[in-house]
């Protein structure tokens, strides 16, 4: 028995019904069965007894056990369809609900919400990018073609209509907001068509042929209007529509232009006065009321907005924004999502407000690409930087972009281990969709390379180019019914291959819905340089400190979280997760915000009254004693968490301030991942000499050449751990120099220090104990 899992109902244009995109055959459910199946989509979310389905049914006398019928009728379509197709019993029966049921018109509705949202906030490229597919799902808003117009068959047809006139609406509004007049006038000439009485076409065709620079057609199609209102209606255009006919007569557009989202020319939503036709978004029922103006979809984007990182552990998603190659340092404004039908996960969770503050620009360039790519424009977009620095977050947002406009997305992640396997990345990416594909769809969507396709996803040796041509064809095939992200993540990893057929989609594939979206770590396997000329590159970068400000929401724990990381997104969110779990730890151990003793960055209060045993681990909120210094070196434990090895100050929230949760550790940590041991011991050595340091100094410490310390050096500076700082190095930000100065073992640090003293660095060594101690407790009162 199959499952209803995947299952779409269509009720525009042809009825079908689809599993996991692949049309079921006509007489796999026909009669009445189908006609059922029909009624309780159009009524879906509402239970109907089988006296009125049979009534519906039978419109000239139904039989003579209508509720044994109606029974019946629904065991056909479970067993054609899936359990789950059909809900309740004898009593009453409903369509199956989301996500294993859909139906095409609550996506349409989704996906004109998310336009008029778009909007709202902004983003009119991504506006577009949602209308079009909505109109597109529609069908012109032909809805149960050939079915009698029943009442029911009626209330569809007003909730299509309704729908595909604001998705024109909102495309228009789109086109003319990104400075695409001839996009703006063919939405709003196709809505016009639709309904000659609707004024708010009228008005976005006007201002589209004036944004052109044609006020004389926006005059034509104004007295056009004025004509046939008279004439059939016996009134005059509304006061909106006068008022665009006045402004193209005096040339006076408007703040912001004829695009503008000020004054006359801004919403004009479902509610805008003077439509004379009601902007209908009703199912049957009353299901689905018209939203007001900026309705629930802009709360979504206003949520979106205040978005919130993943969890900071290490492999995990928790790479926050940056600053990229596509612009400076600028911007605040963070954004966060909820989650797309294409299942990209929501943006709500862990602590801290880590979401894409400061990366309107990186945004702003991967939207872009996408509204090009939803209107046939293909495109890759290589997505570059350092370890935590957003790479992955950002294509999160990518996706779920694609998800709320419409798209569908492919998703697959390179592993170094499997560099071998050809083309495995893709075979990931690929594989769900042709695995459940019979083969003769399969051989209608990819054509003469549909062997070579099935034979790629088996894992069977094949020809480069044959797999190459076949993914290409695949790709096509699926951009053809929708648009398509394909996502690939830590390309560095991948084999040859992989690099060089993404080469060959940006080249060779184009006019398709087709856009790529890769990450790629910096400064590993020339991926940047194998893609270069024919891939959009984003980079993003540090966080400014006014992002920083915006994610703490307190300016003096941003300032020592700044201090700290230098900006570095992974490392901020990281720190800011650590202090609200210290501030809700320190809360529960002392019965409220106001309790005695200093708040810990990542532990619980701290008091006098108990000595500190060294080396042992103390429970969160036991007393620890202050004024007694503990050797340098040796693990301190306060709230079960470990100092990072410098002499105790005599203060307890100087003692707060230094420590650094294991959670934090791992963050550090994971980030130099990868690099080698040879690097992370040249790295360790470094942190025991501090501040900006000579390789020459360093490669005494080590017993190694200057060349060779420089080439350490030098990978550590692609990774973005290490800055250039004249002519020495230094670390990128205090918290890693000082997590690798706590994690290396106390006689090592030993060994390097006497080295580094008989070799001449003594006053470096000796600054830089004095200066991690003061880095761990200056201004770490702040964190709480």
């Amino acid at each position: 028995m199959t499952e209803a899992h995947g299952v779409l109902i269509r009720l525009a244009g042809s009825f079908t019904v689809e599993r996991n995109g692949v049309p079921y055959p006509r007489g796999a459910v026909g009669g009445k069965a189908r006609a059922l199946l029909k009624l309780l989509a159009v009524e879906r979310g509402a239970v109907l007894a089988a006296d009125r389905l049979a009534e519906e049914l039978w419109p000239g006398g139904g039989p003579k056990q209508p509720v044994q019928n109606v029974a019946t009728l629904v065991s056909r379509l479970r067993g054609a369809l899936g359990t789950a197709i059909v809900a309740g019993g004898r009593t009453g029966y409903r369509l199956g609900g989301a996500p294993g049921v859909r139906v095409d018109l609550d996506l349409a509705a989704d996906l004109v919400a998310e336009a008029e949202g778009c909007l709202a906030a902004g983003e009119p490229a991504l506006a577009g990018a949602a209308a079009g597919r909505a109109v597109e799902l529609l069908h012109d808003g032909l809805v149960l073609a050939g079915e009698p117009d029943a009442r029911w068959v009626a209330a569809a047809r007003d909730e299509a209509g309704g729908l595909v006139r604001r998705a024109r609406h909102a495309a228009a509004r789109a086109g003319l907001r990104a400075a695409d007049p001839g996009r703006a006038r063919l939405a709003a000439e196709e809505a016009v068509r639709a309904d000659p009485f609707d004024e708010v076409a009228y008005r976005l065709l006007m201002r589209a042929h004036a944004a052109a620079g044609e006020p004389a057609k926006g005059l034509l199609a104004y007295e056009r209007l004025r004509g046939r209102l008279a004439a059939e209606l016996g009134t005059d255009p509304a006061v909106e529509t006068r008022a665009v006919h006045l402004a193209i007569l005096r040339e006076e557009p408007g703040e912001g232009g004829w695009g503008g989202a000020a004054g006359v020319w801004a919403w004009g939503g479902p509610q805008e006065l003077g439509n004379r036709t009601p902007q209908r978004d009703t199912g049957v029922g009353g299901r689905r009321a018209v939203p007001e103006q900026g309705g629930d979809a802009e709360q979504r984007r206003v949520m979106r907005r205040a978005g919130v990182a993943g969890p900071a552990g290490v492999g995990g998603r928790a790479e926050v924004g940056g600053r990229a190659e596509v612009g400076g340092r600028a911007g605040v404004a963070g954004r966060a999502g909820v989650a797309g039908r294409a299942g990209v996960a929501g943006r709500s969770g862990a602590a801290g407000r880590a979401g894409l503050a400061g990366r309107e620009e990186e945004l702003a360039a991967i939207s872009g690409a996408w509204a090009r790519a939803a209107s046939g424009g293909t495109g890759v977009v290589l997505i570059v930087g350092e370890a935590g620095i957003g790479k992955s977050r950002l294509a999160a947002e990518a996706e779920r972009m694609a998800g709320a406009t419409g798209g569908v997305v492919l998703r697959a992640r390179c592993h170094e281990i499997e560099r071998a396997l050809f083309l495995q990345p893709f075979v990931d990416a690929l594989r769900p969709r042709v695995a459940h594909l019979a083969g003769d769809v399969l051989r209608r969507l990819a054509g003469d390379w549909a062997s070579a396709l099935e034979s790629l996803v088996r894992g069977r040796a094949m020809e480069r180019r044959y797999a190459f041509e076949a993914v290409a064809a695949f790709l096509r095939a699926l951009a053809d019914r929708e648009p398509v992200l394909l996502v690939l993540e830590d390309l560095h990893a991948a084999g040859p291959a992989t690099v060089e057929l993404l080469h060959y989609l940006a080249r060779r594939v184009s006019g398709v819905r087709l856009l790529v979206v890769a990450t790629a770590l910096a400064g590993e396997c020339g991926v940047g340089e194998a893609l270069r000329g024919v891939v959009e590159v984003v980079r993003p970068g540090l966080l400014p400190v006014a992002a920083v400000v915006e994610l703490a929401g307190d300016a003096e724990l941003a300032e020592e979280v700044y201090r700290r990381t230098g900006g570095q997104p992974q490392l901020v969110a990281a720190l800011l997760a650590d202090a609200q779990r210290g501030e809700r730890e320190r809360q529960v151990n002392t019965g409220g915000p106001e309790a005695t003793g200093a708040p810990a960055m990542t532990g619980g209060p701290v008091a006098t009254g108990e000595p500190v045993a060294v080396g042992k681990r103390v429970p969160a909120g036991k007393p620890v004693a202050v004024g007694k210094p503990v050797p340098a070196g040796e693990p301190v434990a306060v709230g079960g968490l470990e100092t990072l090895g410098e002499p105790v100050a005599v203060s307890g929230s100087e003692v707060v301030g230094r420590l650094v949760s294991e959670a934090v550790r791992a963050v550090v940590l994971g980030r130099l991942r990868g690099l080698g041991e040879p690097v992370m011991r040249a790295l360790r050595a470094a942190s025991v000499i501090g501040g900006p340091f000579d390789p020459v100094v360093l490669g005494e410490v080590l017993a190694l050449a200057p060349q060779e310390v420089a080439g350490l050096c030098e990978r550590a500076l692609a990774r973005g751990t290490l800055v250039v700082r004249g002519s020495m190095y230094e670390f990128a930000d205090t918290l890693t120099r000082d997590v690798l100065h706590a994690t290396t073992p106390a006689p090592t640090r030993a060994v390097y220090e006497r080295c580094a003293r008989a070799g001449g660095a003594q006053g470096q060594v000796l600054a830089s104990a004095s200066n991690t101690a003061g880095s761990l407790s200056k201004g770490s009162t702040h964190i709480r």
